[in-house]
């Protein structure tokens, strides 16, 4: 009977330690584990930029002009050629050379035309001999093209950002940017689209192209010493009206922070909150509908 007696109590006390073992089970059933992946929040410098379109422009042109009235003897360049200083670009026949050009009149009344400066032609007006020319008339175009500067139209609303002397940045692609300085603005406005024509000298070694299309960075403001957190942290309504970052407490729980936006760029926001510090880790992957105080779980 006493064995009887024990063997049931054995059973009893087996019975309880199975439900409770069973019941801690279900609860960590029923605690959902969130996998995400978090950043650290920096402290540090976030600039706000204004982008425009700009082009290539050569600030000095020299028209070539035909020095007589007579016939195009000879043409030496071609559009596009380089030229240096007094190089020869034309021979220009007189009226009197040519009704004698059968009779060895030799060279005399061919006039040589030389290019005044170093450059690119960039206009060819004459492209074939025997035109007949007018004294005046423009034969060709030379741009000094070591005196390249970008071109472009500012909304007047910006103007007070834009001072001669002001330092911006040029960009012809991704991998591709330099410095540029601002050389002049011109003292007009266009009246159409109410924009004032700005000339920027960049500083580089690349040989650039009249009438190349560019972007220009110019700087619109700078934030320092200031908190910055990854663009894909920040959460928001759907009006847009509130915004928030998930940061991890403890590696496992997330608390909702709430946050106003400051300068914001494609990958980085400034991130204006009293509740933050930079030893924070802050959800970049996993956060989107994720509720305050859950339970998660960091993975790489």
């Amino acid at each position: 009977m006493r064995n009887i007696s024990i063997l049931i109590s054995g059973l009893i006390i087996s019975l309880m330690i199975a439900s409770c073992v069973k019941k801690e089970t279900n609860q960590e059933e029923q605690t959902q584990v969130v996998s995400i992946k978090t950043s650290v929040v920096k402290f540090g410098e976030i600039d706000s930029k204004l982008t425009f379109n700009g082009k290539t422009v050569y600030l000095k042109k020299n028209m070539v002009a035909s020095p007589i009235s007579g016939y195009v003897h000879k043409i030496s360049i071609k559009f596009g050629d380089y030229v240096k200083k007094n190089d020869l670009l034309f021979e220009i026949q007189t009226k009197e050379n040519k009704a004698l050009e059968n009779s060895n009149s030799g060279n005399m009344g061919l006039i040589k035309v030389f290019a005044p400066s170093q450059g690119v032609i960039n206009t060819l007006n004459i492209t074939e001999n025997g035109a007949y020319v007018v004294e005046g008339t423009s034969l060709c175009t030379v741009a000094e093209n070591h005196d390249v500067l970008v071109q472009l139209n500012l909304p007047f609303e910006y103007n007070s950002l834009v001072k001669t002397g002001t330092k911006c940045t040029i960009v012809l692609g991704e991998d591709t940017k330099f410095e540029g300085t601002v050389y002049q603005i011109l003292p007009t406005v266009d009246e159409a689209n109410q924009t004032q024509q700005v000339l920027i000298k960049p500083h580089t070694n690349k040989k650039l192209p009249e009438n190349l299309n560019l972007t220009v960075e110019i700087l619109k403001a700078r934030h320092s010493r200031t908190y910055l957190v990854p663009r894909e942290a920040v959460m928001t309504n759907e009006t847009q009206t509130e915004f928030w970052v998930m940061k991890v407490v403890n590696n496992k729980l997330a608390i909702k922070v709430p946050i106003k936006k400051g300068i914001e760029n494609d990958i980085t926001v400034e991130a204006l909150s009293s509740t933050l510090s930079n030893t924070d880790r802050i959800i970049i992957e996993g956060a989107y509908g994720l509720n305050d105080s859950t339970v998660v779980r960091i993975v790489k």
